[in-house]
Formats: C-alpha cells, sequence, structure tokens
C-alpha cells in the first residue's frame, strides 16, 4: 500500500515537469516565431519621385522597397489599391503609400472671393493680344488699348498703331471656368480618353476663360469703347504702387499740408421702384364651342413692392461700399437693375447662397452689404 503512495506521488511530479517542460518548449518556440517575424522584410509600395497634390497615380509614380515588419505602423497598401486613386496632398519621394493620403476624385479646393473696391467685371482672356496666364489673384495689372492708324496693306493689316488709353493698376479679383469661380489660371481637370481600345482617366491642366477685374466704372467704359473702334487691348503684369508727384524747388515753400476728406454717407431706407408686369388673359364665351369668337388681350400690371418691403421687421442689410449693383438673378453676369449709395438699408426676404434675395425680388452680393438689425435700423432711420 505504501508502494503505490509512492508511484502515485512520483506519478504527478513527472507529469507536472513534463507540463512544465512543454509549458516552456512552447513559450520558447513561440518567442523564436514571433521574433522572426518581426524581423521578416515586407515588400511595399513607395513613391517614386515627389508627387503633387491633385495627382492621378499610375505605375510610373510607384516603386517597391523592403522594409522589416516591425518598422512598418500602418498595413501596406496593395498595388490595385493605389493605382487610379488621386493624392489628397503632396507625397514625397521614397514616402510609403497611405490609404488616408489618397482618394477616388480630385479634391478641390474652394475659391477664395476678394471683395472688390471699385465695380466688378469679369472680361475674356481671348479679348487680349497677348493673355498672360501667369498671373495670380490679387495682382495688378495694366490694360493698354491700341487704335489702328493708316491705310491696311495687302495682307488685311494696319501698318501701324497708335496707344490710345493706358488703364492702371487694376486688381484681378479671380478667374472663371465654366461659370465657375477659380483662384488660378489654370486647374486640373479629369478627363477620359480613349487608349488602344481601353477608356482611362487623365488630369489634364484647363485654363481659365475670363479673368475678374475690380475696376472703375468710367474706365471700364473707356475701354470698351477703345476696343470697339481697335479690337485690340494689351495686358502687363505691374507692382501696384501709389503715384508720386515730385514738386518744383520753387514751389516747396508754398506747400501746405492738406488733410484728407472722407465723402459722407447719410444712412436712408431703400424705397423699391415700380415694377410692370405683362401678362395676357384669354375671353371665352360659352355658346362659342370650337373658341372662334374667344380673344387673348394683354395688358401691363404695376407691381408695387412697398408694401412687402415695409412688412419686414427684422432682416436688413446695409452696403458697406460707396457704390453697388442690385442685379435681377443671383449672378454677377445678371441685368444690373438699380446702383444704390454706401449706407442704403434694404430689408431682405432670405439668403442664396452669396446673395441676399431683397424685398423687391432682386438681388445683391453679400461681398458689398453686411446684414444689421431691427435696432440699428431703428437708431439710423426711425424705422418703427
Amino acid at each position: 500500500m505504501q508502494v503505490n503512495r509512492q508511484l502515485i506521488v512520483i506519478l504527478i511530479l513527472a507529469s507536472l515537469l513534463l507540463s512544465a517542460l512543454g509549458a516552456a518548449f512552447y513559450f520558447y518556440k513561440k518567442g523564436v516565431e514571433e521574433k522572426k517575424s518581426v524581423n521578416e522584410l515586407v515588400t511595399v509600395y513607395i513613391a517614386k519621385d515627389n508627387i503633387e497634390k491633385g495627382t492621378l497615380l499610375q505605375v510610373k509614380h510607384l516603386a517597391q522597397t523592403q522594409i522589416a515588419r516591425q518598422f512598418i505602423l500602418n498595413e501596406p497598401l496593395l498595388k490595385k489599391e493605389i493605382l487610379g486613386k488621386y493624392t489628397k496632398e503632396n507625397i514625397y519621394k521614397h514616402e510609403i503609400f497611405l490609404k488616408q493620403k489618397l482618394t477616388t476624385k480630385v479634391e478641390k479646393e474652394k475659391a477664395k472671393v476678394i471683395p472688390f473696391e471699385k465695380s466688378s467685371y469679369n472680361i475674356k482672356f481671348d479679348l487680349f493680344e497677348n493673355p498672360n496666364f501667369s498671373i495670380n489673384q490679387g495682382d495688378y495689372i495694366n490694360i493698354i488699348s491700341v487704335l489702328p492708324k493708316g491705310k491696311i496693306d495687302k495682307k488685311g493689316k494696319y501698318s501701324d498703331y497708335d496707344v490710345q488709353y493706358v488703364a492702371k493698376n487694376i486688381k484681378i479679383l479671380g478667374f472663371l471656368r465654366n461659370g465657375f469661380r477659380e483662384s488660378e489660371t489654370i486647374t486640373k481637370q479629369k478627363v477620359k480618353k480613349i487608349v488602344k481600345k481601353q477608356e482611362i482617366e487623365e488630369l489634364i491642366d484647363v485654363k481659365a476663360e475670363e479673368l475678374i477685374l475690380d475696376v472703375d466704372l468710367k474706365v471700364l467704359l473707356k475701354l470698351i469703347k477703345d476696343y470697339n473702334k481697335g479690337n485690340q487691348l494689351w495686358m502687363v503684369k505691374t507692382k501696384f504702387a501709389p503715384e508720386i508727384k515730385a514738386f518744383k524747388d520753387e514751389d516747396k515753400q508754398a506747400v501746405k499740408e492738406k488733410t484728407n476728406k472722407t465723402k459722407s454717407y447719410r444712412y436712408k431706407l431703400f424705397v423699391p421702384e415700380f415694377k410692370e408686369l405683362k401678362t395676357s388673359a384669354v375671353i371665352q364665351y360659352a355658346n362659342d364651342e370650337k373658341g372662334e369668337k374667344s380673344k387673348s388681350k394683354s395688358v401691363n400690371i404695376a407691381v408695387d413692392y412697398r408694401k412687402q418691403c415695409s412688412e419686414i421687421k427684422d432682416r436688413f442689410v446695409v452696403g458697406n461700399v460707396s457704390s453697388f449693383n442690385i442685379r435681377e438673378n443671383s449672378n454677377t453676369k445678371a441685368k444690373v437693375k438699380r446702383v444704390l449709395s454706401k449706407n442704403t438699408i434694404i430689408p431682405f426676404i432670405k439668403e442664396v447662397e452669396d446673395w441676399y434675395l431683397l424685398c423687391d425680388n432682386n438681388y445683391v452680393h453679400k461681398n458689398v452689404v453686411k446684414q444689421v438689425n431691427a435696432k440699428f435700423v431703428q437708431e439710423k432711420v426711425g424705422l418703427k
């Protein structure tokens, strides 16, 4: 009986020893495998050269390298996960491609809006003899109008020209392409092409069609008049600087310090104009089944917006530039209905993107007005 107990104890100790040896071997083997896995070289795709933001990734942009797995912080992308994508930001040479830096469409920044001080006017690049696509938003240009001189030669051209007018220091507010505002003259656009019977997408540089200028109305009319005569306009990029006129020596003693007088604009409430709408009505008779006796008559109906404007008590804007345009639609190309002066207070119905729909159903741009409350209006014009 004593021998059996000793045998049982020996067997238990032996099993514990074997378990300990097995566990030690398991953890040793696991450690070796983990060490081997950490030092394992993994093939990843990297940028062959510097890649600009908005680039369509192709095979030519890719290169391969091997990195130990322990130094890889993010799951590397496969080749098929990279090709055909666009870069959301600049990727530098030998940088690993990451999912968060790629996108399936071109990332387009919203165009910056620069407010105008005089009047905003867009003009086509095609009207210039030397369109300059290196100019940027905020630059200044001089516009030169040229008129033909002399007689037309055999080739149908004039032999000489005269400079008629130079419009100086005109600020560039932005550019237009397909009716949309842009901050640059050249932007990237995705197009589809057929190459070897396969449709592929490619990014191409597209030039702006028009540039938006901050130009004085009188200067603009002069340029238009000259262009209609000579069909020649030239642009010259310039660095804006205020003109400084030198005084003659004998006049220096007589020069007195001048004080700048700023023009003041009194606050006034907007008064809408009468509007005539033409409509037609058809007069039909009960005994005229075929409509042979029916008549159509057009009439002009006068619409008075004064009541509609007076009913608005809590939505107002006030002009914050010397003069600004009221347009027929919410578009810079829309017809100008009225020109108002600074500090004119106007009731509005609602906001429409970058515009206000006014109480007379016309529009004004947000760049030339600011929103005010009823208390402000009460203090300035005494509105009840």
